[in-house]
Order: structure tokens, then sequence, then C-alpha cells
């Protein structure tokens, strides 16, 4: 009996690493479609030239599905680095891009269903800047831009006419619409000290 006990732990460590998910992305094959015809190349983190580490509250919607949960997120020159927690603290998923690489892990998620170039993507376009954004759509063919009014910033990207995506921020408060493909959430950020 006491032999069960001391290998419970380990039984039980090895089933949930049986249950982790992984994917693993090499940099040049990250195309994110904008468009059914035209995509991106994800912005190598050296170019972002910020500097990021902030607690966040996290609330979205994909079509009639609603989430939210916590999440902590770190940008710099050389990372972008997100985790994503249950209200239990409980991590729920990890998404590292680097130069180099961009992997996803999860234990409860399908990492070969989610796409993290998209995250990584929708992460760029909050928070890197403007012109090195622009750089890049432009590349593309697509048209972003940039406004200030008040305290309120405000982006958008478009394919000729058509909307693709809609970002406001507002204080510590991140609100991004994916119009295209139908979805959107808000960041509530908490800097740390």
């Amino acid at each position: 009996m006491d032999s069960l006990r001391k290998l419970a732990p380990v039984l039980l460590a090895f089933a949930l690493s049986a249950c982790t998910s992984h994917s693993v992305v090499a940099k040049n094959a990250a195309k994110v479609y904008y468009s059914d015809s035209r995509y991106i190349q994800l912005i190598d983190p050296q170019e972002s030239k910020i500097a990021v580490e902030e607690n966040q509250q996290m609330t979205g919607s994909y079509g009639e599905k609603k989430f939210s949960g916590e999440s902590w997120m770190l940008l710099n020159d050389t990372t972008v680095h997100m985790m994503l927690f249950s209200s239990m603290g409980n991590t729920i998923a990890e998404l590292v891009y680097t130069k180099d690489s961009l992997a996803f892990n999860s234990k409860w998620m399908n990492a070969e269903k989610m796409k993290p170039e998209y995250i990584v993507a929708d992460i760029q376009f909050c928070y890197y800047p403007a012109q090195v954004l622009e750089k890049n759509f432009r590349a593309a063919g697509f048209s972003f831009v940039e406004n200030q009014q008040g305290e309120v910033l405000l982006r958008t990207l478009s394919d000729g006419e058509t909307l693709i995506l809609k970002m406001e921020k507002n204080g510590n408060k991140i609100f991004l619409e994916n119009v295209l493909r139908h979805y959107s959430y808000q960041i509530v950020s908490e800097k740390k000290e």
C-alpha cells in the first residue's frame, strides 16, 4: 500500500503529460491569412522595440461561444510570451514566439486546431508600433490606419473596401474585433510594478 502511495504522484504526472497538446510552427511557415488570397508573415520580435509585462483579464467571443480568464503577457525585443490561466490558477495554455520559432502548449486545448500564429498576429496588431505594422501590411496589399482621438487609439485593417480588423485602446483596456472571422475580445491590463 505504501509503494502505491509513492507511485500515485508519478502516475498522475504521467497521465497529465500524456494529455498535453503541443504545436510548433517554423517561423517561415507562420502565414496569417486576412483574406482568402493574401497573408502576412509575423513580425520578428526585435522589430517591436517595446517592453511590456502585464497581468490581464481577458473576455471574448467567437460566434456564439464566450470565454473569459486571466492571462500574463511578456513582450520585448526577443519574445512574445503569453500564458492563459483558469479561475483556479491552473495554466490552460502557453504561447511562445521568438525570432526562430512559434510554440503553443496546452493540456486543455487542442493545439493542432489552434493557430498560434493568429494569436501572435492579434497581439502584434494591438501592441506593436504603427509604422512597423503599416509596413508589414502594405507589403501584403492591405490598408492599415491608426488614429488618435483624445485618449482613444483606433486601428483598422482593410482589404480594399472590406474592413477586416479593428482595435480600440482606451487607458488600460483594449478591444479587438475580427469582423471577417467573427470573433472579438477585450483585454484589461494590470501592469506589473
